[in-house]
């Protein structure tokens, strides 16, 4: 598979996951179909997220269904992967340096950490900033990992198929 059809795979599956996050406040209230697609959104992420109103962005007077820094997350991860090509091209497969990605992750958990421990409070600002840092960097990771999976994948596929194609 082409390395830019798999960055557009990557993508679209991005892109479905942000929407997917305002479905719940956009279809609120409001039955049928759409009433379920936003039972669904908010359930969906409940596994993952907390989803506490007062630490959450709104959207048409209704949180969202996630909280503010898992929208980061989400938000930054999507920006980033829609300029991820412009950085490193289609089929880039080399990851960064690790450290890129342990310096957002330790101010992260510092900044969960210090609130748990009453050692500061964490603001609604501190933890939509530190959630978009994070997520901004992780598609530099995922991306060439996505990359280098689906290449493994194809080779052991062509290895282990093909060649027993033509013994038979």
């Amino acid at each position: 598979m082409s390395g830019k059809r798999i960055y557009f795979i990557f993508l679209s599956f991005t892109l479905i996951w942000n929407i997917l996050i305002v479905f719940g406040p956009f279809f609120a209230g409001s039955g049928g179909l759409t009433g379920y697609l936003s039972s669904f959104s908010y359930s969906f992420f409940s596994v993952t997220c907390h989803q506490i109103d007062n630490r959450s962005f709104h959207f048409l007077g209704e949180k969202l269904s996630v909280c503010s820094r898992c929208s980061s997350v989400y938000w930054a991860f999507l920006f980033s992967v829609i300029i991820y090509p412009f950085f490193k091209g289609f089929n880039n497969v080399k990851l960064p340096s690790l450290w890129i990605l342990l310096v957002p992750g330790f101010i992260v958990f510092l900044d969960a950490a210090f609130d748990f421990l009453n050692v500061m409070n964490n603001t609604f600002v501190s933890r939509a900033v530190t959630g978009a840092l994070i997520g901004f960097v992780l598609p530099f990771y995922l991306i060439p990992g996505f990359f280098n999976f689906s290449n493994e994948l194809s080779s052991y596929f062509k290895k282990n198929y093909q060649s027993k194609g033509n013994k038979e």
